[in-house]
């Protein structure tokens, strides 16, 4: 067994064995909590363009925003655990006018249903986006995951290559590094930092997953969004074990098996995931460029977003890019 899924399986046994377990009636009934935020969404949409679409997977609908250029390059972008379609709003606007976006919610995420007694390891959540994704075959894509989303951006590269024509895994999930982070320490304590039980839970988890202007975006999307976070505690509590009681399989993990352009992206400062593993990421997939950003956390896409499209779109032109230093100090 590889040491990196080693370290996977023992944050989760770890994690399962000391948590409280998910009540599996609320989740049951669980339903969305609407407040005001769903018409926040929409008029974002709205302004920024972009158009809601939907298509039944695996029974469920499923939810994503297109828009941008119709003869752009195709760019699919896949969010992390907790949050959804929206955290890539920051940098739709500097994409928009060069590339057709694609920002699904992943499946039990956002406005993509939950289907009670369905499972959403990583595996299965990986064959539902491929099935979306089919429809890029003939038109691959640059495929962008983060944190979680990343996991699953990596295995649908690298076991669907034909809908993706270059992969970015920022800040992604999946492997071990160096040095345990902050977030994953918590886990082996039976701790989870990413599901919020109140409004202070939700402030901290905002001064969590960022470090540049974290301050601010906490004081900014906190009293916004904490209506809708908490609401899905007991969901985000459920779906986090499902996770950690069904890793990738060993034998299916297949990162060595990517072979497509790949940018490994990363945050210096990131809590959650070290920035450690992106060596270990490096030494599975050793055609990799690396990018690490120097006083961004987990969310360089919110922390940096000028930063991050300036990055995304000098690897995207030059394919598989020499053009990328491995630390970049003080970005601008």
């Amino acid at each position: 067994m590889s040491r990196h899924y080693e370290f996977v399986s023992e944050v989760g046994s770890r994690y399962l064995a000391s948590a409280t377990k998910a009540d599996v009636k609320k989740v049951a009934f669980w339903k969305p909590t609407q407040f005001a935020w769903p018409y926040l969404r929409d008029s974002q949409h709205f302004l920024l363009g972009m158009q809601k679409r939907s298509m039944e997977i695996d029974g469920d609908r499923f939810v994503w925003i297109e828009g941008g250029n119709p003869r752009g390059e195709k760019v699919v972008l896949l969010h992390g655990f907790g949050a959804s379609k929206e955290n890539w709003l920051t940098v739709i606007p500097l994409l928009r006018k060069n590339y057709r976006i694609y920002a699904p919610d992943l499946p039990a995420w956002g406005e993509s249903h939950y289907g009670h007694g369905k499972l959403y390891g990583i595996d299965q959540q990986v064959e539902r986006v491929s099935l979306w994704m089919s429809r890029f075959k003939d038109s691959p894509v640059h495929l962008v995951g983060s944190s979680m989303g990343g996991t699953i951006s990596a295995l649908v590269a690298a076991r669907h290559s034909q809908c993706v024509s270059t992969l970015t895994l920022m800040n992604a999930a999946g492997v071990r590094g160096k040095k345990t982070s902050r977030f994953e320490q918590g886990l082996l304590n039976g701790k989870n930092a990413l599901v919020a039980h109140n409004f202070s839970d939700v402030v901290k988890l905002f001064m969590w997953v960022t470090h540049r202007n974290r301050r601010v975006l906490a004081a900014g999307l906190a009293p916004v969004l904490a209506p809708m976070i908490t609401g899905r505690r007991d969901i985000n509590h459920y779906l986090f074990q499902q996770l950690m009681s069904a890793p990738p399989a060993e034998d299916l993990l297949g990162y060595s098996d990517i072979k497509v352009p790949t940018l490994l992206f990363w945050g210096d400062r990131d809590e959650v995931i070290d920035a450690s593993c992106i060596d270990t990421f490096s030494e599975l997939i050793p055609h990799a460029d690396k990018k690490v950003l120097s006083g961004i956390g987990h969310l360089p896409m919110l922390e940096a977003p000028r930063l991050t499209v300036r990055h995304l779109q000098r690897f995207w032109s030059a394919g598989k890019s020499a053009c990328c230093d491995d630390v970049e100090v003080n970005p601008a």
